[in-house]
């Protein structure tokens, strides 16, 4: 059995994602989304998800390049006197890592983080991070900690086949093989300490190597070679609504979660599309 869980990453940060995620997951493939709980379309977000209750909506951890939910003084050092996270994605990892007693003000994020996407949407089914930061080595004890604290069945673990992405897509070859090397260390640390808490991920990953990069024939050449098992396969999508256009890689993949191609290609292979949330029901 070949099974698919499609996400799409960022829902909350404006209007321009919201309505890309909402069209991919009304009109296309998309099936999860996970959201950013302190951005400013995020009470948008929640609206939608009540009104689209198929979609399985997770948490977008955020501790880089966003806002914190908690108040600045309560943070600090982790945040700015805005409440904003540094947007330096190495500096940031070294500073989590090193500095004393840090890992209490960003446990306390991650908790405020958990329990206003549980006010907003009532239940929490995964958990994934902005930039994958959930499993860097000072945030993934604590998303650990928290995920069995409050029930959270899943967890994202960015381990891509990545000779399988190179196959398709040979773009970025030393970068997609240098975040191989550093995802894999992660993830495999990550899914011991889950595993032994009893929380779920998928057996395989897409879309960590070819972000910003997705096309339609990237994600044909995934469903051809989809080994079996349970897959999580990650997008950006978004729509030029009329405001600030978006991205045209993250417009790019809108079309590609709409595209009839892409659906014959799931068909036609006998993949499951599910849900983290179907995931955990079953057991």
């Amino acid at each position: 059995m070949k099974s698919l869980i499609v996400n799409g990453d960022d829902f909350g940060y404006s209007s321009e994602v919201n309505a890309g995620i909402i069209r991919a997951h009304r009109e296309g493939i998309l099936t999860s989304t996970s959201l950013m709980v302190a951005e400013a379309a995020r009470d948008e977000a929640a609206a939608l998800a009540k009104d689209y209750p198929a979609l399985d909506v997770g948490l977008h951890l955020v501790v880089c390049m966003g806002r914190s939910v908690l108040p600045p003084a309560e943070i600090a050092p982790v945040g700015d006197a805005l409440g904003r996270f540094n947007n330096k994605p190495v500096l940031s990892g070294i500073k989590y890592f090193f500095t004393p007693g840090i890992r209490e003000k960003l446990k306390a994020e991650c908790r405020a983080q958990i329990e206003l996407h549980l006010k907003l949407i009532g239940y929490l089914n995964h958990i994934d991070g902005h930039l994958n930061f959930h499993v860097h080595p000072a945030i993934a004890d604590i998303v650990v900690e928290l995920a069995d604290q409050y029930k959270v069945p899943c967890i994202r673990l960015p381990r891509e086949p990545v000779f399988t992405t190179l196959a398709i897509s040979r773009d970025r070859l030393a970068g997609k093989l240098v975040e191989s090397a550093i995802f894999r260390t992660l993830s495999r640390r990550t899914r011991r300490m889950a595993a032994e808490r009893g929380i779920k991920s998928t057996n395989w990953l897409f879309g960590l190597h070819q972000t910003h990069l997705i096309t339609e024939d990237y994600v044909v050449g995934v469903m051809d070679r989809l080994p079996d098992g349970l897959t999580e396969i990650y997008f950006h999508p978004a729509m030029d609504i009329g405001g600030t256009p978006p991205a045209p890689s993250s417009q790019r993949e809108t079309e590609v979660l709409t595209s009839a191609r892409v659906r014959a290609a799931i068909a036609s292979h006998g993949i499951r599309l599910t849900t983290f949330g179907e995931v955990a029901r079953a057991g």
